[in-house]
């Protein structure tokens, strides 16, 4: 499955990619500028060409109408008198032809500079085909190319003493619409042009600011392979206060997160070797002994006692591990309103009954008359650790005293005895996790993992654990805790076991 997904994957890198998307967006949209365009100035080329046919037929229509001669004021002796007079004042543009027919002689404007009247007047067949069209206007393809044309009718006017048939003159106006379809084309190549070196701009533009986004990725995946399990210091450089710097700070703490792992992990299996190497070293001597077969069976019982201890002594170590394993799962605690006196109180009666605390004396000190949310369960385990190494730092006939106290924010548990305390810097360092508390090879193994379960316990009640010593003034260990942090989310969790529980009652 993970190659499938790998094979599926683009190998083109994401700079391309995002230079390929701009260009290609950037394509898109200049190539539909440019067809609009060219589609734009082909039909002005037409409305142009209409717009001219049309000015210059009303103009016909209206000096035809008149029939007067400018220069003499006079009307006009004939139809070929009128159309040259009009002819005489036209001046056509480029690609325009003015032809005029009467008496079957054939009458063009001249000043063009194409000549295109003479290309029309002098091509017959084209004029006769027009001239004889029965539409007043139309649109031709030619040899010469798209040709409009529209034509108007000059009747000669009506009098008494007039004989014979009425003379007539025909006034053809003809755009050649091809030269200014060429400009046209030609600005649209121009535009198409101009548009490509846009395009080239934009794609260098986009690559170079691609890079400089990428870049600080690249920095991520250069940091990442420099990282490994042997140094986990490398963080990646933060500059500016953009998504991509919030990212790479995202990205240390997350390094942060992992490094302080690992060391926790290199410092939680150090103190399971230091802890499970010497009781198995002298289980192992003890075993020895115990094959002996001259060895007294006084002597062997008391072996056989002293392995035993060494593999209770075991046992508790792998319980405390594998409560530190369990301490950053959601359910490490169950949290509930309890009574903080209650608590102290059970289990001062428990270390009191205990067969394994002889000859100590336990005494509650204080007890607060509050309730708080908490795991009963982990507070005990946790003031069980502080108990036993009460008693591993006391001897026979001490006092060892249990309190609690309570305000309004946070409620705190202690355990307390007599003796010769602890310098201020050996107490800080027992809170450090997984440290030791002996300071030599002959001394207990200390409060090393005892104080990891107290702080795990203190931490997921998101409270602290807390040492209170000084040279002669004997030793008091406790965790405060907040009274009400935990409450939320044992009512989440209460809701969550009656929805459950009414969904299974339905069901069934």
């Amino acid at each position: 499955m993970a190659e499938s997904a790998e094979q599926q994957g683009s190998k083109v890198s994401a700079r391309l990619r995002i230079v390929g998307w701009i260009v290609l967006t950037t394509a898109l949209a200049l190539l539909a500028v440019t067809v609009t365009m060219r589609s734009i100035m082909s039909g002005q080329v037409a409305e142009a060409a209409n717009v001219g046919i049309t000015q210059e037929i009303e103009e016909f229509r209206t000096f035809a109408a008149e029939g007067l001669d400018p220069q003499t004021a006079r009307p006009f002796a004939s139809m070929d008198e009128l159309l040259e007079r009009y002819l005489a004042r036209q001046q056509p543009m480029a690609g325009e032809a003015i032809v005029g027919q009467a008496n079957g002689r054939v009458f063009s404007a001249h000043g063009a500079l194409d000549q295109t009247g003479v290309v029309l007047a002098a091509d017959a067949q084209l004029l006769a085909r027009i001239l004889e069209d029965s539409r007043t206007s139309a649109v031709y393809e030619t040899k010469y190319g798209t040709v409009r044309w529209a034509k108007a009718v000059a009747e000669e006017a009506a009098t008494a003493n007039r004989s014979g048939p009425m003379q007539q003159a025909q006034l053809v106006v003809a755009q050649f619409t091809s030269g200014a379809q060429e400009e046209a084309n030609r600005q649209a190549v121009l535009l198409f042009a101009v548009a490509a070196g846009g395009l080239a701009l934009t794609a260098g533009i986009s690559w170079l600011v691609a890079g400089q986004i990428m870049r600080p990725i690249c920095t991520v995946r250069e940091t990442s392979a420099a990282i490994t399990a042997h140094d986990l210091s490398a963080r990646i450089p933060v500059s500016g206060r953009d998504d991509l710097a919030q990212l790479a700070q995202t990205l240390n703490a997350m390094l942060d997160r992992v490094e302080s792992s690992h060391l926790a992990q290199r410092h939680f299996i150090a103190e399971a070797r230091e802890h499970l190497n010497e009781p198995q070293r002298r289980l192992a001597a003890t075993l020895h002994e115990l094959v002996r077969e001259d060895l007294p069976a006084v002597q062997r019982a008391d072996i056989a006692c002293g392995a035993q201890e060494l593999i209770s002594q075991m046992g508790q170590t792998l319980a405390d591990l594998d409560v530190l394993a369990h301490s950053g799962h959601p359910d490490f605690v169950r949290p509930r309103l309890v009574a903080v006196g209650e608590v102290t109180a059970d289990i001062a009666a428990e270390a009191a009954q205990s067969d394994t605390y002889l000859q100590r004396h336990f005494r509650i000190e204080q007890s607060a008359r509050a309730e708080a949310w908490l795991d009963p369960e982990r507070i005990t385990d946790a003031l069980r650790q502080l108990i036993q190494n009460a008693v591993a730092h006391t001897d026979h006939g001490d006092t060892i005293r249990l309190g609690s106290a309570a305000d309004e924010q946070s409620v705190s548990f202690w355990v307390a005895n007599d003796g010769p305390g602890l310098d201020s810097e050996v107490a800080r360092a027992l809170l450090d996790t997984y440290r030791s508390g002996g300071t030599g090879t002959d001394q207990e193994p200390g409060m090393g993992l005892g104080l990891a379960v107290v702080k795990a316990v203190a931490q997921a009640h998101r409270g602290t654990a807390w040492v209170e010593s000084g040279p002669g003034a004997g030793a008091r260990f406790g965790l405060s805790l907040p009274r009400l942090a935990l409450a939320s989310e044992a009512g989440s969790e209460e809701n969550f076991a009656e929805r459950m529980a009414s969904t299974l009652g339905a069901e069934s």
